[in-house]
């Protein structure tokens, strides 16, 4: 045998004992599992591509392509497999390992440190935005106290949604997914960043909260690296280092002006500042009088709440960086820079493995590429027809995802034609409407604009069309029930935004630039410090004791009726209950209202036989008899029919259907 084959045959033995050890100590799989979840495949892609990025932008590609990899592969593993289970995800690590024996073959070793010399303040930035991201979310994100469990921020009532996709994903009862908290339809929704946590915490046999936390983490790192490479790419020249730091500094940590809320808050004796800031957002606060602010910024709700952005805004900015890298400008292929094939097909790869990740980002990809290739004077040009082919083939991969989204999303009229998003205030004229956007989107933006009229700035068109096509989006279409949702937007829109600021403030003095931070962090740091300290209930303890039941006692695949309230015990059991709030039903295309209205004659409709029936249309086995709708005109007294029976009585009672 041959000293490679040697090498290939140990790292073979090696990588196969390390996972029966992950198999059998489930402790393990952090250190075993997760790398090849987070890391080692996309790092290989990466390497095989071989595109023309820096050292901190191959890192962050390495996560993001990981992630897209590795839960792409679970998914249809799963499929072939008949269902998703602990068994399927370490049959996927096994695939993700092959890199390992071959590196080892091919005698490839680790990069050396000199690989990431250039990148050092991109892995500052990213370290620091790891740091905040994971130490807010590891304080607050399922927080178990003597009265129950906390959810602080805005994860009080989207972290719900999260935790029981993951949770029922893990129960073994709900693949391919139904809707958990609208039990009896495909769910529709972006999931996917849910699906890889879930990965994540089946292989450890944990709670999926903490591996939640360590994913978000890692990708919050890795838009910062991504960022920071894009924008060294796009700048270039002496000074290229120092905006790429900046542009990933304000990607992450800045926003808009929410914090002069504060400001008033304090001066008008509204309370002590910390206390203040542990019950108030002051990046994005709704249901306030003037001044509004209605845009969150990147860290507030994209890394510490929607996590769907968490995972889906790195992978759009990792496919751009790609595209960038692979295909240069008309004029940089002039000057001897030519088109790199293979990094074109892996951005779109990249673009379409991001479907079930994030679904407003998806169409954003296209556009995104369309503006480059067309400031770039690439749109017909001999080699054209190749490069589309290359970037367009992939994104058949998304297709599966598009038509299940266009197939069941036709029960509303969410999607419609706006005049301006409808979120903005218009009471106070156009001077109000003003404001209204130089606040909610800050300084940066404005240093954005003005950089915009700079006729040096390297690709001002392409930058250009980055901002005015994604601000646009959410002012002339509304694809969502909650209007609010189209941000997600405004936040793509943001890494333009901050490469665009940094290159302006690139010689600006020292002074200047802290004072220009200094407006422009605070509302992000102060939605993180709201997050972290914040103490809003999302179960209590007697109803964190009827999810340990309901996991322990209740078949994976039941399903619960429950009051339709935001958050239920349901959601940490990892069972399926037939509503919730019902604009989160409506925001997938599903109408919620005979389903309510059912919901509500199960409780309050007088009448046992009647509830049992429709509980039995609905496939619902148990009604959790604690809080009910309001108003309840006739209470259904469950225990006076022998149809259903005390199946839990140590906090809320649960009926089960008897028959």
């Amino acid at each position: 045998m041959s000293i490679p084959s040697r090498r290939a045959a140990v790292a073979t033995l090696a990588t196969a004992v390390a996972l029966v050890a992950a198999w059998l100590v489930p402790a393990l799989a952090p250190a075993v599992v997760w790398p090849l979840l987070l890391v080692v495949p996309g790092w290989a892609i990466v390497a095989l591509t071989a595109p023309r990025i820096d050292g901190a932008g191959r890192i962050g590609l390495a996560v993001v392509v990981s992630v897209a990899i590795s839960t792409h592969v679970v998914y249809w593993l799963s499929h072939l497999a008949g269902g998703y289970g602990r068994d399927v995800v370490f049959l996927a690590a096994a695939i993700l390992a092959a890199p390992i024996p071959i590196a080892a073959w091919r005698g490839l070793r680790p990069p050396q440190p000199r690989t990431f010399r250039a990148g050092l303040p991109g892995l500052v930035v990213g370290a620091a935005a790891a740091l905040v991201v994971g130490g807010t979310l590891m304080a607050n994100l399922w927080r178990v106290t003597p009265t129950g469990v906390v959810s602080g921020g805005s994860n009080w009532s989207d972290f719900g949604v999260h935790l029981s996709i993951a949770e029922t994903l893990n129960s073994g009862g709900n693949f391919p997914p139904e809707v958990p908290y609208f039990s009896g339809v495909p769910l529709v929704y972006h999931w996917f960043a849910d699906f890889h946590a879930a990965i994540l915490a089946s292989s450890a046999g944990l709670f999926s909260p903490p591996a939640m936390v360590v994913q978000s983490a890692i990708l919050a790192a890795a838009l910062a690296l991504l960022v920071f490479s894009l924008a060294r790419r796009l700048v270039r020249g002496r000074r290229a280092r120092r905006v790429a730091t900046m542009a990933a500094a304000l990607a992450v940590f800045a926003g808009g002006m929410g914090w002069i809320r504060l400001v008033g808050d304090v001066a008008a004796g509204a309370g002590e500042p910390l206390a203040l800031i542990a019950r108030n957002s002051y990046d994005n606060q709704w249901l306030t009088d003037w001044p509004y602010f209605r845009i969150p910024s990147v860290m507030s709700t994209g890394l510490l709440a929607h996590r769907a952005t968490t995972a889906g805004l790195p992978i759009l900015v990792g496919a751009m960086l790609l595209l960038v890298a692979g295909l240069p400008t008309a004029r940089a292929r002039a000057m001897g820079r030519r088109d790199h094939t293979r990094t074109i097909a892996l951005a779109g790869l990249l673009g379409a493995l991001l479907a079930p990740f994030h679904f407003f980002f998806l169409p954003a990809f296209p556009a995104l590429a369309l503006a480059w290739v067309l400031a770039g004077g690439r749109l017909l040009d001999a080699a054209a027809p190749r490069n589309a082919a290359a970037l367009l083939a992939p994104m058949l991969l998304a297709l599966p995802f598009a038509i299940q989204l266009l197939l069941h999303s036709n029960g509303t009229d969410a999607i419609q034609l706006v005049q301006g998003w409808t979120a903005v205030p218009r009471d106070d004229g156009r001077a109000g409407v003003a404001f209204f956007w130089v606040t909610n989107l800050g300084l940066p933006f404005i240093l954005a604009l003005v950089a915009l009229g700079w006729p040096r700035l390297r690709h001002r068109a392409f930058l250009a069309s980055w901002i005015l096509g994604l601000f646009l989006v959410p002012n002339l279409v509304q694809a969502s029930v909650i209007d609010f949702d189209m941000n997600k937007y405004f936040q793509a829109m943001w890494i333009a935004v901050a490469i665009l600021a940094a290159w302006l403030m690139r010689n600006w003095p020292l002074p200047a630039l802290v004072a220009a931070f200094a407006l422009s962090i605070p509302s992000p740091l102060l939605a993180a410090a709201w997050t972290a300290t914040s103490d809003f209930q999302v179960i209590s303890r007697e109803e964190l004791a009827a999810a340990e039941w309901a996991r322990r006692e209740t078949p994976p695949e039941a399903v619960f009726v429950t009051d339709g309230w935001l958050n239920s015990f349901t959601d940490a059991a990892g069972r399926r209950r037939l509503t919730t709030f019902a604009p989160y039903i409506a925001n997938l295309g599903y109408q919620p209202d005979e389903r309510i209205s059912h919901v509500t004659t199960i409780y309050c409709g007088g009448n046992t036989d009647l509830s049992a029936t429709l509980m039995r249309r609905y496939g619902a086995t148990y009604v959790v008899d604690g809080a009910r709708p309001s108003p309840c005109g006739a209470p259904v007294d469950f225990g006076s029919s022998p149809r259903f029976e005390l199946a839990y009585g140590a906090g809320p009672r649960v009926w089960r259907l008897a028959d």
